[in-house]
C-alpha cells in the first residue's frame, strides 16, 4: 500500500512545483509591462504610420473684380446683298468686285447698258417742258377769261369755275406734277445703271459676270461693312447679378470693361453698345451686344465669323478667396489644412473664374486670416486627418 502511494505523491509534488514556477513567470512579465519606463521604450521602438503629404497654397481674402469669360462669333455691323434695280446687260464689272477685296463707299462695282434709260430720261424731260408750256398757256387763258367776265358786267351772277377755266388750270398743274415725277424716276433709273458700294466694305461673293443679262432684283454681290464688327454674348442670371447689381442697385453697362480675344490670344478694342430687351425664354439668359474695332493697335484685322472669347470685368467684391481650379473636388468641396495640421472640408459655390483660379465666398472658410488650400485633393482624405504639407509647385 505504501509502495503504491509514494509514486503518486511524487507526481503531485512535481506538478505543484511546475505550476508555481509558471505563475511566478507570469507575474514577473506583468510587472515588467506595468513598468512605465518599459512602456515608453516599447512605444519609442514601435514603427509609426507616415502622414499623408499634401501640396498647399496660401490664400487670403481680398477685394476682387467680378470677371467672366464668355464666347461668341463676330458678325459684321452691316451685311448686305447688292441687287440690280434695273434690267439690262452688264457692260463692266469692277476689278475690286472679287471675294475678299476691299471696297470704298461710292466705288462703281458694275455698269449696266443705259441707252434705253437715257432715252426714257430725254422723253421725261420733254414731257416736263411740254407740261410747263401747257400750264403757262392755261394760266393766260384763265386770266383772259376773268377779264372777259368783268367786261361782260353781268350783274347778279358770279362767274362759275368753268367760265374762269379753273378746272383746266388744275388739270395742267397735275399733268406737270406727273411729268416731273416721271422725270425723277427716269433720272433714278439711269443712276441705277451704275451699282455702287453703299459703304466701306469687303466683298463676300460675286453673282454676275460681264455681258450677262440681269433683271431688276437680280443679286449682283454680297458685301459686309468694315466700319465696325459686332459680337453678341449671353449671361446667366447669376453672372448678370454679379456683374451689374450691387447692394440691390443696378449698375451702368459702361462700368464693365471688355476684352475681345481670338484663339491666339490677340486682343481687339471693344465696348458694350446695347443690352438685350428680354431674357431668352428657353435659357433665361440675357444678351449683351458688343461693338469691336475691326483693326487693333497692332494692325491685325478681325474678320466676321471669327470665334472669340470675351472677358467682362465688372464691380469689385470686398472679400473673395481665389483658389486654384484643381482645388475644387467634383463634389464641390475644398480641403484646407488647419494650424494643427488637420484636414478640414468646406462646401463651396464658385462665384466666377479668372484664368486658372476660381473665386469663392470667404464665408465658406473658417474665420482666420489665411488658409492653406490643398491643391489636388484625393478621395481618400478624411476630415481631421493629420497630414504633412509642402508648398505646391
Amino acid at each position: 500500500m505504501r509502495t503504491t502511494l509514494r509514486p503518486k505523491l511524487a507526481r503531485r509534488a512535481a506538478f505543484a512545483k511546475v505550476t508555481l514556477v509558471a505563475s511566478l513567470s507570469v507575474f514577473a512579465v506583468l510587472a515588467e509591462l506595468a513598468n512605465p519606463h518599459t512602456v515608453a521604450a516599447q512605444d519609442a521602438s514601435a514603427p509609426t504610420l507616415p502622414r499623408p503629404l499634401v501640396s498647399v497654397v496660401q490664400r487670403e481674402a481680398q477685394p476682387e473684380a467680378v470677371q467672366f469669360t464668355v464666347f461668341g462669333a463676330v458678325s459684321a455691323h452691316y451685311q448686305q446683298k447688292l441687287t440690280s434695280e434695273v434690267t439690262g446687260r452688264v457692260l463692266r464689272l469692277s476689278k475690286q468686285l472679287e471675294p475678299g477685296l476691299a471696297l470704298k463707299k461710292g466705288d462703281v462695282l458694275a455698269e449696266i447698258e443705259d441707252s434705253s434709260y437715257r432715252a426714257a430720261l430725254a422723253t421725261a424731260e420733254e414731257s416736263v417742258a411740254s407740261s410747263e408750256l401747257s400750264l403757262l398757256q392755261e394760266e393766260q387763258r384763265g386770266k383772259q377769261a376773268e377779264l372777259d367776265w368783268q367786261r361782260a358786267n353781268i350783274k347778279g351772277r358770279e362767274a362759275s369755275p368753268l367760265v374762269l377755266r379753273q378746272p383746266f388750270l388744275k388739270l395742267e398743274q397735275l399733268k406737270l406734277k406727273a411729268a416731273e415725277a416721271n422725270l425723277v424716276e427716269a433720272q433714278r433709273n439711269l443712276q441705277n445703271t451704275q451699282i455702287v458700294a453703299p459703304f466701306d466694305a469687303v466683298v463676300i461673293s460675286r453673282s454676275v459676270a460681264p455681258s450677262s443679262y440681269i433683271t431688276a432684283g437680280t443679286e449682283v454681290a454680297e458685301i459686309y461693312s468694315t466700319d465696325a464688327l459686332e459680337v453678341e454674348v449671353s449671361l446667366t442670371p447669376v453672372q448678370w447679378q454679379l456683374l451689374l447689381t450691387e447692394n440691390g442697385s443696378s449698375l451702368d453697362v459702361g462700368d464693365i470693361s471688355v476684352q475681345v480675344l481670338n484663339g491666339a490670344g490677340v486682343q481687339w478694342p471693344a465696348k458694350i453698345t446695347s443690352v438685350g430687351p428680354i431674357a431668352n425664354a428657353q435659357t433665361r439668359q440675357q444678351s449683351l451686344r458688343l461693338q469691336v474695332e475691326p483693326r487693333n493697335d497692332q494692325g491685325t484685322v478681325m474678320r466676321p465669323g471669327t470665334f472669340v472669347s470675351v472677358v467682362l470685368t465688372g464691380r469689385k467684391i470686398p472679400d473673395v478667396v481665389m483658389v486654384p481650379a484643381s482645388a475644387i473636388t467634383s463634389q464641390g468641396y475644398v480641403w484646407t489644412v488647419s494650424r494643427d495640421s488637420k484636414l478640414e472640408r468646406h462646401a463651396v459655390s464658385p462665384l466666377f473664374t479668372r484664368g486658372d483660379d476660381v473665386a469663392l465666398d470667404v464665408n465658406a472658410f473658417p474665420a482666420h486670416g489665411a488658409w492653406e488650400i490643398v491643391v489636388n485633393p484625393i478621395s481618400r482624405y478624411l476630415p481631421q486627418q493629420i497630414v504633412t504639407t509642402q508648398p505646391a509647385e
